[in-house]
């Protein structure tokens, strides 16, 4: 199992078998079981790989953690940015403030829930991509031979 890349199901087995009430179950719900905690390993592996690869600069962000009250944040259109369906209707969304309005916090709150619906993200400051558009730029050559 450990050479197939599952390791989670040895594990998923010996949890079975410390469990005394798992004896008493049949063979397809002991597997289901398996089954069930393998994909769950499977995909909490994959979302924090999502949130690493995305350098989030604050990666505990949540969208639950926000504090409304003072910062003219609605936490309505709060929640309904968390369900990423500006993504589908490829709407953008642009936030600005003054420093420590949480703009940033908001940012990777976003992006990581999109992370947890297996949407690959990446946090840039601006700053950071008008330079890197900058350098991409330079780096282009011309198509025609002049």
């Amino acid at each position: 199992m450990r050479d197939l890349n599952l390791a989670e199901v040895i594990t998923a087995l010996e949890m079975q078998q410390r469990e005394t009430n798992c004896v008493a179950l049949s063979f397809d719900e002991r597997f289901q079981r398996v089954v069930d905690y393998l994909y769950q390993e499977k995909y909490n592996a994959r979302i924090q790989r999502l949130i690493q690869l995305s350098k989030f600069r604050l990666p505990k962000a949540e969208k639950n953690d926000n504090y409304y009250d003072g910062r003219g944040l609605i936490r309505n259109a709060i929640q309904e940015l968390a369900t990423n369906q500006f993504m589908h209707s490829r709407t953008n969304v642009i936030s600005q403030g003054f420093t420590g309005s949480g703009k940033t916090f908001l940012a990777c709150a976003l992006g990581k829930q999109a992370c947890k619906q297996q949407v690959r993200t990446r946090y840039v400051r601006l700053p950071d991509l008008l330079r890197n558009m900058t350098k991409q730029r330079l780096q282009e050559k011309p198509i025609c031979g002049c």
